[in-house]
């Protein structure tokens, strides 16, 4: 058997987007596949037929998206198959393709001249599309002319936020919704001009969607909006809440929605149906404090897909229950109840309202395509080649009672050989969030670290989420419970596994995880050396500049820089790097509007001012999603620099 390595993450293939046809007699989903020699991804349509389990590709250009069923036979879907197609200095537009599932070349079907973001057929010849657009920019029908002409190279901010991970400069840019009309190629706007649309769903004549409406500062709360097509009327269904997912369901809308009371966004949605007819909308309390639409971390996916959906009535989501996923049914009563358990993850699903077929991940495994009723069987694993060939580090539960009594659960990932060893280095992984969970799904990072000798261990510290609001709450305490559930967690895998040299221990995490990797370098040097990624160092700088700054620093803060700077100094790492004194890495990207480069940069400097051994490593045009869907040689690099940073502290 193989060991896992860095440049493994090439060999892997990721599966996404199923898609049930109207008949519900195949599905449709997305591969998506490493291009080392274009350093990017090919993303093709696989059918899978059900009745005997077989998975066909499609498609083959590797540039295909947004997959959605014309009819039972009929995919349609964009693409870029035509050089003027993927011109970057072409005018912006959008080209639609109909591909016959029993065979044939994909036919053009119609082009868009807007950017889709995302597209759901009405009826025949009929769409409703999100589009990306810009109501600073001049609008060439009606500008003049050399107003058109001048150079684009500049970006006006007028909002916050200004710009956002994966997205870029967003400042004036809204997703807007609009119906398509093929027969006359015309588009009609529904949203207004500074409403953005995070979401939607459609039945023959409504259109449903979740949208936000701001002029300067984004608010934190949403709409729910439905248009009727027989009235041409737009009606607010819901407001004043945090609306999380929305889905007709029969002669009903049920969504998932927040008041943020008590917890603030850390509190998990009610369940509300709003009935079509009356108008009377029924609230389900989520008094169990359910986390609905989470999935355990893994840096093993790419592409997304449908995890709150509908099969007449009844509404099927997903949950977080601990580290594992379990597909829950909303039934006509009203009740929640649980349909499928499963040791796992589940990444996104559909269902013809029996069997269910998923794309998910089992204990120790990668995404493949699962089906069953009350159990799931697993159908096609497009790694199982991979998976035959190399050996798999096994993630052993071992979870403890920190000091507060409170339960937290924990994993370590053994070496080839561990029980033959005097001793092995350890790495312990933190995980980002912080409102978020590891469970024991196959983690490339984790599992290279292994294949390189390493012990690697890891926990769900509170601040995490799947264990309820108390559990999650986090504010005003950075640095406080997390970090000491996180340092006794480490003291019981010593205990547990004496073979792990206390004296050559790692940390490393990215995002929450880069801040707690920050904090602990000034607060304790029982680590020989730490691997800091896309990490916050300051608090205080970070409010003005991240994406969710304004949002998220001042409610997990506690504090603002004008009602208490004072507190969230005392929440920031940099505050201690005067205390600093184990070597680390950082690694940041440059066009990371989330975290931004500032916060690396400061730390990293601190470092250097007190003489602590550092090096960080930049990576351009990548964004704070650089470990899970960054270029492939990029993602490869970044795991060389932990390697080696590790290797020259850990082993030598």
């Amino acid at each position: 058997m193989e060991k896992i390595r860095k440049e493994d993450i090439a060999q892997l293939r990721f599966l996404s987007g199923i898609l049930l046809s109207p008949d519900k007699k195949q599905a449709v989903c997305t591969i998506t596949e490493s291009d080392l020699k274009k350093n990017s991804y090919r993303k093709d349509l696989y059918l899978f037929k059900r009745d005997c389990n077989e998975l066909l590709r499609m498609t083959w250009s590797g540039n295909n998206a947004g997959a959605v069923w014309d009819d039972s036979e009929t995919l349609l879907f964009s693409s870029e198959r035509k050089e003027e197609d993927k011109a970057k200095d072409t005018e912006e537009k959008t080209v639609f393709y109909r591909l016959n599932i029993h065979g044939g070349e994909a036919r053009e079907a119609f082009t868009v001249r807007k950017d889709v973001l995302g597209i759901r057929k009405i009826k025949d010849g009929v769409y409703a599309m999100l589009v990306d657009t810009d109501w600073n920019k001049p609008d060439p029908e009606t500008t003049d002319k050399e107003i058109c002409l001048e150079e684009q190279d500049y970006h006006i901010f007028e909002e916050v936020p200004f710009w956002a991970n994966n997205e870029g400069y967003v400042s004036g840019r809204r997703s807007a919704l609009f119906i398509y009309r093929e027969k006359d190629g015309s588009l009609t706007r529904l949203t207004e001009r500074t409403e953005g649309v995070s979401s939607f769903d459609v039945q023959p004549e409504r259109i449903l969607w979740i949208s936000r409406t701001y002029d300067g500062l984004i608010p934190l709360t949403s709409q729910l909006k439905l248009y009727d097509a027989e009235t041409g009327e737009t009606m607010v269904i819901a407001e004043d809440l945090r609306i999380d997912d929305a889905v007709f369901a029969g002669s009903t809308i049920v969504y998932a929605a927040s008041d943020m009371e008590i917890w603030g966004s850390g509190k998990q949605p009610d369940l509300f149906r709003y009935d079509l007819q009356s108008g009377r909308t029924m609230k389900w309390v989520n008094e169990k404090e359910l986390t609905i639409g989470s999935t355990p971390m893994t840096d093993s996916t790419y592409g997304s897909g449908r995890s709150f959906l509908s099969s007449g009535e009844t509404v099927w989501l997903k949950v977080l229950k601990g580290y594992r996923n379990e597909i829950m049914r909303f039934t006509p009563e009203n009740t929640l109840e649980t349909a499928v358990s499963f040791n796992g993850a589940v990444f996104c699903f559909d269902t013809d309202g029996k069997e269910l077929i998923a794309c998910a991940a089992e204990a120790d495994g990668l995404g493949s395509l699962w089906t069953g009723e009350t159990e799931l069987t697993k159908a096609i694993d497009p790694n199982e080649d991979y998976i035959k060939t190399h050996w798999i580090a096994h993630a052993e539960y071992i979870p403890f009672v920190d000091s507060d009594g409170v339960r937290i659960d924990g994993w370590i990932l053994k070496p080839e050989g561990f029980d033959e060893t005097d001793s092995v280095p350890g790495i312990l992984e933190i995980h980002g969030g912080p409102r978020a969970a590891y469970g024991e799904l196959f983690f490339h990072e984790m599992q290279q670290f292994v294949g390189e000798g390493y012990a690697v261990f890891y926990c769900n510290p509170r601040g995490g989420e799947g264990y309820g609001e108390a559990f999650a709450d986090l504010r005003g305490k950075y640095g406080t419970i997390d970090y000491r559930d996180l340092m006794e967690f480490t003291d019981h895998v010593l205990k547990m596994f004496p073979k792990v040299d206390v004296n050559r221990l790692g940390a490393a995490g990215g995002s929450y995880g880069g801040f707690m990797c920050n904090w602990i370098e000034g607060h304790t040097d029982r680590f020989a050396a730490i691997a800091s990624q896309r990490s916050i160092a300051n608090w205080v700088s970070d409010f003005g500049v991240s994406e969710i700054g304004v949002s998220f620093d001042g409610e997990e803060m506690a504090a603002t820089p004008w009602t208490d700077m004072e507190k969230m100094w005392r929440q920031s790492p940099l505050k201690y790097a005067d205390q600093a004194k184990t070597p680390i890495l950082f690694i940041h990207s440059l066009c990371d509007y989330n975290v931004t480069i500032d916060q690396g940069l400061e730390m990293f400097t601190a470092m250097k001012y007190f003489g602590v051994p550092s090096r960080m490593v930049v990576f351009e045009g990548e964004t704070h999603s650089l470990s899970r869907i960054g270029k492939p040689k990029h993602r490869i690099r970044r795991l060389k620099e932990m390697n080696d940073w590790f290797e020259r502290w850990l082993k030598k």
